[in-house]
């Protein structure tokens, strides 16, 4: 299920004043949304949420304040850098911070999260469990590289904020599953499917490509395209298109009447940062430096 969900979901989990960093609001990203804030220090009442809330305190200060607990009864609470909770679609406690608020605060549809749960064959509970407190690097790093995506208005692209996405998605689901043999093995994509989705690639490279796109080309769910295909090529969808995305600007770059920041655009980059950021880490070398040496 495609939802994207709205800035009503994490302003009802913020609740008050706030100084919104960066957000992916209007970006069109499905089933996640992501925003920063500096949330002032007052009151926070009892709220409820539609959306699944994983929030981050970033850091460098610890945050300190009281919560209401399941008696209403107010427990203090302390969170260092790196702190993580995660929050069920339902009621919010009320919270009381001594301190100002620095928050990456991510939204999830509950739906897409069941159906990854599902398409994965997790043996485990399909819902994910609320967590207080808790820190976990994988997840902490997933949430960060989101919400950088979000204060660049998505540069990279679709592809690569759904495989955030889905690698978000499934870190959480792993988290409760706490057990090998949680998910089911992963298989090869035949050459004839394989044959679609690259043909659909290099059809597309100039355009925002997304995972559910590809995965339709493939016949298969976003969960079994995306590793079918990583067991057959080696890397993720988005790393091979990049490839071919470069490999294009190669080919094109032979015309020196042609700028670079129109083969960038030509080729699927959204600027020509991104093609020299790209292009050096697949073929070692600038745009420029290669262009040069043609």
């Amino acid at each position: 299920m495609t939802v994207e969900p709205t800035r009503e979901s994490i302003a009802a989990f913020v609740r008050g004043p706030s100084q919104r960093i960066s957000s992916s609001i209007g970006l069109g990203w499905e089933n996640i949304a992501v925003e920063r804030h500096l949330i002032e220090q007052s009151d926070k009442p009892e709220t409820e949420i539609s959306q699944y809330i994983i929030t981050l305190a970033p850091g460098p200060h610890v945050l300190a304040g009281r919560r209401a607990g399941p008696n209403r009864r107010l427990t203090p609470y302390l969170k260092p850098p790196g702190t993580m909770n995660v929050n069920l679609d339902g009621l919010v406690p009320a919270v009381y911070p001594s301190t100002q608020t620095d928050l990456i605060v991510c939204a999830l549809n509950p739906a897409s999260v069941e159906e990854i749960a599902a398409d994965r064959e997790l043996r485990s509970t399909s819902k994910l469990r609320e967590r207080r407190d808790f820190s976990d690097k994988p997840l902490s790093s997933l949430i960060r590289l989101i919400e950088e995506e979000a204060q660049s208005s998505g540069a990279s692209g679709r592809l690569y904020i759904d495989h955030l996405t889905y690698a978000f998605t499934l870190r959480l689901l792993a988290l409760d599953a706490r057990r090998d043999g949680g998910f089911t093995l992963s298989n090869s994509l035949s050459h004839r499917r394989l044959q679609r989705v690259v043909e659909r690639m290099e059809a597309d490279l100039g355009t925002d490509l997304d995972l559910r796109t590809l995965a339709v080309e493939s016949g298969y769910s976003i969960s079994h395209f995306l590793r079918m295909f990583q067991a057959t090529m080696g890397c993720t969808p988005f790393r091979y298109l990049s490839q071919l995305r470069v490999k294009r600007a190669q080919a094109m770059m032979s015309n020196k009447t042609l700028r670079l920041i129109d083969v960038a655009l030509e080729c699927g980059f959204s600027s020509h940062s991104q093609l020299s950021r790209v292009f050096r880490q697949i073929i070692g070398v600038t745009p420029s430096e290669y262009r040069r040496n043609i």
